[in-house]
C-alpha cells in the first residue's frame, strides 16, 4: 500500500509515462495554457509532476488534500495482506478503516472534495492542471457529477497510469455565459499519449 511511508516513487516503465503524458501535455498548454499545476506529495505523484512541470516550464504548487487516502499502520504492507485481515463487507468499508490510523472513504471523499473545491474556486474561468490519483480521479466524477459517497460500492471509474481526465465547466445554455453551468467531461482515461503500450499495472502515478 504505496502512502507517504509505502511509496517507492516511479519505476523506469512510470518515468517513460510520465515523459510521454508531459509531451502531449506541451501541446495543449501552447494551443491553450495551463494557469497552474498541482499535485500531491506522494513519491510516484511528485516525480511524475516533476517531469511535466519542467517540460511545460509551470511552476509546481503541492496540493496535499488532493492526496490518495490515508492508509494509517497499512501503509506500506502488501495490499492483500492487509485485505485479508479486514473483517467487514464493501458497505462496512465506506466508515471503518481498513487499520488503526486509516482514512474512510467517506473521510477521504470530504477532505478531497474540499480540496478541489478550493482550487476550483481560485481558478475561476481558469484552465488547471492536477497530478493526482486514482482516488482522486473518481473524487473529481462524485464531485461534479454530485454523486454521494457511498456510490462507490456498486460503480467505479477506470483509471490507467498516466490517463487524463478532462473536464470544463460549460453553460448550460449556449451563448448565455453568466448563469446555469454545469461540468462536462470531455475525456475520460485518455491513454492515447502511450499508444497502447506502456499500460502498467496499479500502483504508478496516475494524473
Amino acid at each position: 500500500m504505496g502512502g507517504p511511508r509505502g511509496c517507492t516513487g516511479l519505476t523506469e516503465l512510470g518515468r517513460w509515462q510520465a515523459a510521454r503524458l508531459a509531451a502531449v501535455l506541451a501541446k495543449e498548454h501552447d494551443a491553450k495554457r495551463f494557469a497552474a499545476l498541482y499535485a500531491t506529495s506522494v513519491r510516484r505523484v511528485a516525480e511524475t509532476a516533476e517531469i511535466v512541470a519542467a517540460r511545460l516550464d509551470l511552476p509546481l504548487t503541492v496540493a496535499d488534500d488532493l492526496r490518495d487516502p490515508d492508509y494509517g499502520e497499512a501503509d506500506g504492507r502488501p495490499w492483500r495482506e492487509v485485505l485479508s485481515e479486514v473483517r467487514a463487507g464493501p458497505e462496512d468499508g465506506l466508515e471503518i478503516a481498513i487499520a488503526p490510523g486509516a482514512e474512510t472513504w467517506k473521510d477521504y471523499f470530504v477532505r478531497v472534495t474540499a480540496g478541489l473545491t478550493r482550487l476550483l474556486d481560485r481558478h475561476h474561468g481558469e484552465r488547471i492542471l492536477v497530478i493526482g490519483h486514482g482516488e482522486t480521479v473518481t473524487a473529481a466524477a462524485h464531485l461534479f457529477l454530485r454523486l454521494p459517497p457511498d456510490v462507490r460500492v456498486h460503480a467505479g471509474f477506470e483509471v490507467t497510469p498516466t490517463g487524463i481526465t478532462r473536464w470544463e465547466r460549460q453553460a448550460l445554455v449556449p451563448g448565455i455565459r453568466e448563469r446555469h453551468h454545469r461540468w462536462v467531461q470531455v475525456t475520460h482515461n485518455d491513454t492515447a499519449h502511450l499508444g497502447g503500450a506502456g499500460m502498467a499495472s496499479e500502483g504508478e502515478a496516475r494524473p
